[in-house]
């Protein structure tokens, strides 16, 4: 039976191969989620890390009315060594790809510093021409960062044009506040129900409930008590949830807040 304040997953990897494994206990992938519109889940976002991943991503969208597409080059898929000219042939696909109807966004895109096997610079090569492609394409960014958050806040602060969502926060309370400040979104997953994420509750007890988008990651960051399996957009309910009771408020205020800021931040 449908939910009457079901919830709008705004970040989840649903072509990633972990969803075709018989290993992860799930049901086929189709069957899951037919299951997750039915019931929970109003709208789901499938966001690319590179050409192929973005293609696929597209692909899925294609198929479920609810279901939309975000692509892009993830930092730690940039391709090496880098080639300027490469870069501007694989924007150029990226670029006719933002044409299609049901692609919503630029992403992931960003900083990864904890595994740094892309070199930084070419971590900031591509995260400045993709900015670049939001303002040209007047499209919203999705924003990886990990262990990156001073050098975001600097590409963020160079193009003052561009919006965008800081997917899976990780950052502090007042930084958080500094995005909202700008106009930008704050994103949070199942981290917030997580026994040491104190910095992500604070997060969540404080921004604005008109910046709060919800998001599983899925098939990563798998909520408790759900920990250990594979992610799906069924567990966000705990996410919605938990921060309900952070914030004293109902879960149906979070999921309805959170659904109707993603429609209006990604224009669906």
């Amino acid at each position: 039976m449908k939910s009457q304040h079901p919830i709008f997953d705004t970040h989840a990897h649903y072509h990633d191969s972990r969803f075709s494994s018989p290993d992860t206990g799930l049901p086929q992938v189709d069957v899951l989620l037919n299951t997750l519109f039915s019931t929970e889940i109003s709208h789901i976002i499938n966001v690319g890390t590179d050409i192929p991943h973005s293609m696929a991503a597209i692909a899925l969208a294609e198929r479920y009315a609810g279901m939309y597409a975000v692509i892009g080059m993830y930092p730690g898929s940039c391709p090496l060594p880098f080639d300027e000219e490469q870069m501007e042939d694989l924007i150029a696909q990226f670029s006719a790809m933002l044409d299609h109807k049901k692609v919503v966004g630029i992403g992931e895109i960003g900083f990864d510093f904890h595994y740094d096997d892309v070199p930084r610079d070419v971590q900031a090569h591509w995260f400045d021409r993709q900015m670049r492609l939001a303002k040209d394409k007047n499209m919203p960014v999705v924003i990886h960062d990990r262990e990156a958050h001073g050098a975001v806040m600097d590409m963020i602060a160079a193009h003052p044009d561009v919006r965008g969502v800081l997917h899976s926060y990780s950052g502090s309370a007042e930084m958080a506040r500094q995005l909202c400040d700008r106009g930008w979104m704050i994103s949070l997953s199942g981290v917030v129900t997580f026994k040491n994420a104190r910095q992500t509750v604070e997060v969540a007890g404080t921004i604005p409930l008109s910046h709060l988008l919800l998001e599983t990651d899925a098939p990563y960051l798998t909520p408790h008590p759900h920990r250990g399996k594979t992610n799906h957009s069924g567990y966000l309910v705990h996410t919605a949830a938990r921060i309900a009771e952070i914030r004293g408020i109902s879960e149906d205020e979070v999921r309805d807040a959170a659904r109707e800021n993603a429609l209006r931040f990604f224009k669906i």
